[in-house]
């Protein structure tokens, strides 16, 4: 059961990619009955194949919600995937069979705002780029009613991990970045320089294995996957970037917190995130206890 008092519904925006994978695992299990619906987006691959994996990861919890097709790219088309960290299918090479549910076809704009309404509150939970939230609340400004918060992973204060100044989420739409934490009422950023100490050792990967599930099994194969890539660009494990992002919103007890205002550069810096006095509407995430959330994590697995 999820770990925070109210049960609002919730909206999750993700680009599978492999801690997308986790952290979609780590919602459905927790609170997989308030999830209204899922919008996928272009990001870590490309929106066909992050499409793909959301409904590839219900299929593996058996589960059946509402997915729709989000943006394909960003307004400015600056947009560079992470094939090279996820593999050409965003999961590792997983290789599972192809999804039986389909996902919504339409305006997926409007069948968002429309669910938002119907729900009348919701939690909005970002792991991707934010073009289809920016997008969602300049089509319809008056959806921020009806968004009790936002929790999103991205940025890094005086880190990046695409340049040495930017973050990826970020990097990919910086305008839209910079409007929803603008525009935004209530938004709590998870940023890299907390979802980075959150790694998965090479031990802790094999004994999520060993559980023997099929779920387990191919969670083995992503984790080790992902370690891998960690690895040669010089991180400790299998960082969980996104299942940071998504533990926060539901055990937000675990973390320490500060009010700020974010600013994004969208010029030479393109992407950098920046403490701002301009208007203190974000709950900037600090620090966490790591082996919690990874014990945690590994729970869910089972």
């Amino acid at each position: 059961m999820c770990g925070i008092a109210v049960l609002n519904k919730i909206i999750l925006d993700t680009d599978p990619g492999i801690d997308d994978a986790i952290a979609i695992i780590l919602l459905l299990r927790e609170c997989g009955e308030r999830v209204e619906l899922i919008l996928s987006s272009y990001g870590n691959i490309s929106i066909d194949h992050t499409t793909k994996n959301v409904l590839t990861m219900l299929s593996l919890l058996n589960m059946d919600i509402p997915v729709i097709k989000g943006a394909h790219n960003p307004d400015k088309d600056r947009y560079v995937e992470a094939s090279h960290i996820y593999g050409e299918d965003g999961l590792g090479g997983l290789n599972v069979d192809v999804p039986t549910q389909n996902a919504i076809e339409g305006d997926h704009l409007k069948i968002t705002y429309d669910a938002i309404i119907r729900a009348g509150k919701v939690d909005y939970i970002t792991v991707g780029p934010l073009t289809n939230l920016a997008l969602l609340m300049k089509r319809y400004p008056d959806v921020v009613n009806h968004i009790e918060k936002i929790v999103t992973m991205g940025g890094g204060i005086n880190m990046g991990n695409v340049t040495r100044f930017a973050e990826f989420n970020i990097y990919c739409d910086a305008q839209s970045a910079n409007y929803v934490f603008t525009n935004a009422r209530n938004l709590a950023l998870v940023p890299l320089n907390v979802t980075s100490t959150v790694a998965f050792h090479l031990d802790q990967i094999k004994e999520i294995g060993r559980l023997g599930t099929n779920l387990a099994k191919a969670m083995k194969k992503i984790l080790q996957e992902n370690y891998n890539a960690c690895v040669r660009y010089g991180k400790s494990g299998s960082i969980m970037h996104d299942s940071t992002a998504v533990l926060y919103y539901l055990y937000p007890e675990l973390f320490s917190v500060k009010k700020c205002g974010i600013e994004v550069d969208c010029g030479e810096h393109y992407g950098q995130t920046m403490l701002s006095d301009f208007r203190e509407n974000i709950t900037l995430v600090l620090e966490t206890k790591p082996e919690i959330l990874l014990n945690k994590i590994t729970e869910c697995i089972k």
